[in-house]
């Protein structure tokens, strides 16, 4: 008895339904990034880190409270070796008595205090709180990159996909023409020639259609990959419209920039606890508790045990160490400080380029519309003629051909737009909405 069908027999699985396509605009896959993507994420958890280390480095200033339970047995030797061992016979003792195993039961309670450290520990916390802080100025760093990255991902999807419908058009348009013309050429209205035109156009666009296609794909990939969704995710994205005329906004002050001034701060304060370890440091310690060789004797006088002191440490030479981190740390900083001067000049650029570049996007799109208006007057002037008989097919179809690349140039100039916007925006410290 076949418990399993054959394979021929087996009925075939079921296709996979195809999901539904997301539908997002643009602000709603800057928020979207703003809690899926992977490096944000990466990002906040870093500030998360920095803000836990304020918590361990206090930890070092506050008092440390240590309890202690310890069984030990032992068996010490070392009286035999002292002078008592050489006359602990004349008064009747035999060694093995001196030395016999013995138990110790100790509980204590121990406490340890830094007193004066020169400023050392109270640094130590000022620096980890400049950490958090420059571990924030990071994370904005990352965010403004990411959405800036999610907006000109959504640009390219919204490009290739403009792209691809003008080439589709261009398609249809041309397997239209060689329909018409083998019709003709059955009519006996048209030649052999007209039909090897026809058929050359239509086999010139289909790979550029391919090509169309390949880019939408891909330009779809990049975009889920900063929006935290699977790659093969199929989106639908509305359309961003006319971008309308504004002002240059006010800009913010960069976070690079503000990372970098924290990085030095705590540079200059690392000096300070590098000039603190080669002074005295002043500790207490005290610890309190009981000790007894027997278990009954815990916790009952007078086998209770305490102890408290100052200590007082006082480096004298420590191999040149803390002249190697002086010098390594005002190496640090210079690097830091020239790094923050450099990357002011280049922001400087960065603004004036992109409130250059987006005159030279306003100017572009301006003449582009233009163009796609005076194409679109001459489209609808070649219908008239090739109906009167003025003009023949090819004609008209170069002159939709026309019309499509400049409405194609008119929508990418309308995107190198936006692009030129967000880009202005960046170089201003701001978010791209």
């Amino acid at each position: 008895m076949l418990l399993f069908a054959p394979p021929a027999l087996q009925a075939p699985a079921p296709a996979e339904a195809p999901r539904a396509p997301l539908t997002l605009d643009l602000a709603g896959a800057l928020a979207r990034a703003r809690h899926e993507n992977p490096m944000l994420r990466a990002a906040k958890a870093r500030v998360d880190e920095r803000r836990g280390l304020i918590t361990s480095t206090r930890a070092d200033a506050l008092p440390q409270l240590t309890l202690i339970g310890d069984f030990t047995r032992a068996r010490d030797v070392s009286i035999l070796n002292s002078g008592f061992a050489d006359s602990a016979a004349q008064f009747g003792l035999s060694p093995s008595s001196l030395v016999g195993a013995r138990s110790i039961y100790t509980t204590q309670a121990n406490l340890t205090q830094p007193l004066f450290y020169w400023g050392k520990l109270g640094t130590a916390i000022d620096i980890a709180r400049m950490g958090e802080k420059e571990a924030a100025y990071g994370f904005s760093t990352s965010e403004l990159d990411v959405l800036h990255g999610v907006a000109k991902a959504y640009l390219a999807v919204l490009a290739a996909q403009a792209e691809q419908e003008v080439v589709e058009t261009r398609r249809k348009t041309a397997e239209q023409f060689v329909s018409d013309v083998k019709a003709k050429l059955e009519a006996q209205t048209a030649t052999e020639l007209d039909r090897l035109r026809a058929e050359s156009e239509l086999l010139a666009v289909i790979p550029e259609a391919l090509q169309a296609d390949a880019n939408v794909k891909r330009a779809l990939e990049v975009l889920n990959g900063q929006l935290g969704l699977d790659p093969k995710t199929p989106l639908a994205l509305a359309e961003l419209g006319q971008l309308e005329p504004a002002s240059r906004p006010a800009g913010a002050e960069r976070s690079e920039l503000a990372q970098l001034r924290q990085q030095e701060a705590m540079y200059r304060a690392n000096e300070k606890i590098i000039t603190s370890d080669l002074r005295p440091k002043f500790d207490l310690s005290a610890s309190y508790g009981y000790q007894a060789g027997k278990s009954d004797n815990l916790f009952k006088e007078p086998y209770d045990t305490w102890k408290v002191s100052v200590t007082m440490k006082f480096p004298v030479f420590d191999g040149l160490r803390s002249s190697g981190k002086r010098a390594q740390n005002t190496a640090q900083l210079e690097q830091v400080k020239q790094t923050r001067i450099d990357r002011e000049r280049s922001i400087a650029i960065e603004q004036s380029t992109a409130d250059r570049e987006l005159e030279k996007a306003v100017a572009l799109d301006e003449a582009a519309r233009k163009a796609h208006d005076a194409t679109m007057e001459a489209l609808r002037m070649s219908r008239e003629s090739f109906d009167q008989g003025l003009i023949t097919s090819l004609d008209l179809l170069q002159a939709e051909r026309a019309e499509r690349q400049a409405e194609s140039q008119r929508r990418r100039a309308a995107l190198g737009l936006w692009s030129a916007r967000f880009d202005q925006r960046r170089a201003l410290g701001l978010a791209p909405l």
